[in-house]
């Protein structure tokens, strides 16, 4: 090997799997592998290149580099490619070529443009040398290239892969939401299959699918080369293409192959309750001629049985997002099925949501993170025994970590606490818990069957992973305690999220839903914007503008959803006016308004600054709700606007479009606020901030001040 030379290449798959496609080139011969995103990045004889093409059983793609320049624009990417010298990358004439173009920069901005400068380039460069063009194909090519442009500078790839390596050829027909090969690869081998495999251990898969885990965990077993089952590559255009090399290396793998399936004497055995997975399966275990070796039974998990010992458990259970199904029971009776009946076996289970691996009921020895396409996931593995079983307490469906149950633990403490008044108000919109437990700092809010949970901003010195991971605690805790479903938990932070956190990206996302509060109405929406359309803290001051408001005329200020406005009908008020600067909160108005069947002609709805209306009313209200923001830089007003400095100006303003036996209900949550004492002079003021506090906003982070304001009474 010392006088072959040795080809910089590099080697793709998907995210996570790079340490173990890293381990398994050098294993395959590699001289050295470097780890890079979504892919490592080796150097290698042509012979190993070869090799690794018929034997990667993670890798999507192996490109062999050819050049790197840097370029800035179209004509100098075409001179680049041109100038290459492709004939030498060749050993025969390419009759078809393949292009697959990545990046862009300040000039080269659309990737299909790019992929045609290139192809022209090379077209051109070869008919000049050869006096023939080859015909464009999507795969398979006798000359695929791949061109990845990063930061002005072009690395130029010859594909000898021609195809992605995770098509191993056996897949005639697919399910839904199919399993890539490479990454069932990469789950048998954090779960130990291959060495469990050579000691004979049964493969079991109870909701198998199409099969996946079951054909590669047989094509491991078996010492079986995965590209085998599928040896159709660009390489023999390769310059360095030996033929002799090659038929070595397929003679070998052949070899191996049959040795491996005499030696191997354990049992693959798959299940599932739908028909035609069963057959899919059996049509791929057909078409790797192993239908003695890998069993598919068409079972549930009341009938399906497994081997009296040496299992291992390796599943990928629906996670309730593409399939868009309720999975929580069929996680439980899973945990069900392994404690009953494959007790002793060890486990690999590929989870979406945190809460689905404690729904299993056994504690994790090993996680690992991976992408199932583009939603990232876990592993979990661990041994099924009732010495790794968890316990969940009386009526909570799944254990949960210590730092979780505690929130659990508040959640229901506070639920036993206002069980009685949540019923006697009739409300179904409430807060549950308002960071109860100072280093759980989240509000959780319950709108029907959902809940929200809020993030409150947490102290610079406290560390991101720190507070990440006790987010995730207090949704584990709080779904758990509440016994919620996967899709009605919504989770709010104000800092940025990362990708993969698990409660994002829901199908769900745009949909309203109606919340009750007494005999009042009113949309929700708890994904699309940070507040969800209704404060829940404002709930007595609607009660007490219902009570308050038979035979009067309204005004509400900085409107929002029109959620006063509705109590005020409800109440009887005769008349109503609404004013807000945004368009969507007026709109989100009128539907409240549609709901409650309020009479549209007499309740009006004003897109307008609230001072700029204020300035401009010619109108007496009995009754005025205003409650400002505590800062604002709309583009509506000339100035921001400051509540503590501005508030002064809009209340007297407010008593200029008051009548004189009027009420003004003024409230904020800006915690430091101070009313001006000169309003005295103006107003008889009483605060009403104790008495607007109901119980679950009783100990509540926010800090939101109420107080009623009527003409100062002369004698």
């Amino acid at each position: 090997m010392a006088n072959e030379s040795l080809h910089q290449a590099y080697a793709s798959c998907p995210k996570h799997l790079e340490l173990l496609l890293k381990e398994e080139l050098l294993a395959l011969g590699a001289e050295s592998a470097a780890e890079k995103l979504s892919g490592v990045v080796f150097y290698a004889t042509s012979k190993v290149l070869m090799q690794s093409l018929l034997w990667s059983r993670l890798a999507n793609r192996i490109l062999v580099m050819v050049n790197q320049i840097k370029i800035t624009n179209s004509e100098e990417l075409y001179n680049a490619i041109y100038q290459t010298d492709w004939q030498n990358q060749l050993n025969s004439t390419p009759r078809t070529l393949a292009i697959n173009f990545k990046g862009t920069n300040k000039e080269l901005r659309n990737t299909q443009y790019s992929s045609q400068v290139v192809k022209d380039a090379i077209c051109d460069r070869l008919r000049e040398a050869t006096d023939s063009r080859p015909d464009m194909v999507k795969s398979n090519a006798d000359l695929s290239v791949s061109v990845i442009l990063k930061n002005n500078q072009i690395l130029v790839y010859q594909d000898i892969s021609g195809r992605s390596l995770h098509l191993r050829g056996y897949r005639q027909s697919l399910t839904k939401a199919p399993l890539k090969e490479n990454l069932a690869a990469a789950v048998l081998i954090r779960a130990n299959w291959p060495e469990l495999s050579k000691q004979n251990y049964n493969l079991i898969d109870p909701m198998c699918g199409s099969g996946t885990f079951l054909t590669e965990g047989f094509l491991m077993a078996c010492d079986i080369a995965p590209g085998l089952t599928n040896p159709n590559y660009s390489v023999e255009s390769w310059s360095e293409f030996n033929r002799d090399d090659w038929n070595e290396i397929i003679y070998q793998a052949k070899t191996r192959m049959i040795t491996g399936i005499d030696r191997f004497k354990g049992q693959i055995i798959g299940a599932d309750h739908h028909k035609d997975s069963i057959k899919i399966t059996q049509e791929h275990a057909y078409q790797l001629n192993a239908e003695d070796k890998i069993q598919s039974q068409y079972k549930t998990f009341e009938t399906f049985n497994v081997p009296a010992k040496n299992n291992l458990i390796v599943c990928n259970p629906p996670y309730g997002v593409r399939l868009q199904k309720n999975v929580d029971s069929t996680w439980r009776r899973l945990g069900e099925w392994m404690a009953s009946k494959a007790n002793g076996s060890q486990a690999a289970i590929m989870t979406y949501a945190k809460n689905q691996g404690f729904m299993l009921g056994f504690r994790a020895k090993k996680s690992w993170k991976l992408m199932n396409g583009d939603l990232a996931i876990s592993l979990i593995a661990f041994d099924i025994g009732t010495e790794t079983q968890l316990n969940a307490p009386q009526g909570q469906k799944h254990a949960l970590p210590e730092t979780a149950q505690m929130v659990a633990n508040r959640i229901k403490k506070n639920q036993s606490r206002l069980k009685k008044w949540i019923k006697k108000e009739g409300i179904n919109a409430y807060r549950i818990y308002d960071a109860d437990i100072p280093e759980y700092a989240v509000a959780v809010d319950v709108y029907n069957e959902h809940i929200t949970i809020q993030e409150y901003k947490a102290p610079a010195t406290i560390p991101e992973k720190k507070t990440k991971k006790r987010l995730q605690d207090a949704v584990l805790g709080a779904q758990a305690a509440l016994n919620v479903k996967n899709d009605k938990v919504h989770v709010k932070t104000r800092q940025k999220q990362s990708s993969n956190f698990q409660y994002q990206n829901k199908q769900t996302h745009s949909d309203d839903i109606i919340v009750h509060e007494q005999d009042r109405k009113y949309i929700v929406n708890l994904e699309k914007y940070l507040d969800t359309g209704l404060f829940l803290d404002h709930r007595w001051i609607r009660s007490h503008v219902q009570e308050i408001s038979k035979g009067l005329s309204f005004l509400n200020l900085f409107s929002y959803t029109g959620s006063v406005t509705v109590a005020a009908a409800k109440g009887g008020a005769v008349s109503s006016v609404s004013v807000d600067t945004s368009k969507t909160y007026l709109n989100w108005a009128k539907e409240n308004f549609k709901i409650n069947r309020m009479n549209v002609f007499s309740n009006t709805l004003i897109r307008s600054d609230v001072m700029e209306y204020l300035q401009s009313c010619n109108k007496k209200f009995d009754l005025i709700f205003v409650d400002p923001p505590t800062y604002s830089n709309s583009h509506s007003r000339e100035s921001d606007w400051d509540l503590q400095r501005d508030h002064k100006a809009l209340l007297l303003a407010c008593k200029k479009v008051m009548n004189h036996e009027g009420i003004i209900l003024f409230s904020n949550n800006y915690k430091r606020f101070s009313m001006d004492e000169t309003l005295q002079q103006s107003f008889s003021i009483k605060d009403l901030t104790r008495q607007s506090l109901s119980p679950d906003f009783a100990k509540s982070k926010i800090k939101r001040v109420c107080y009623q304001l009527k003409n100062i009474q002369t004698p």
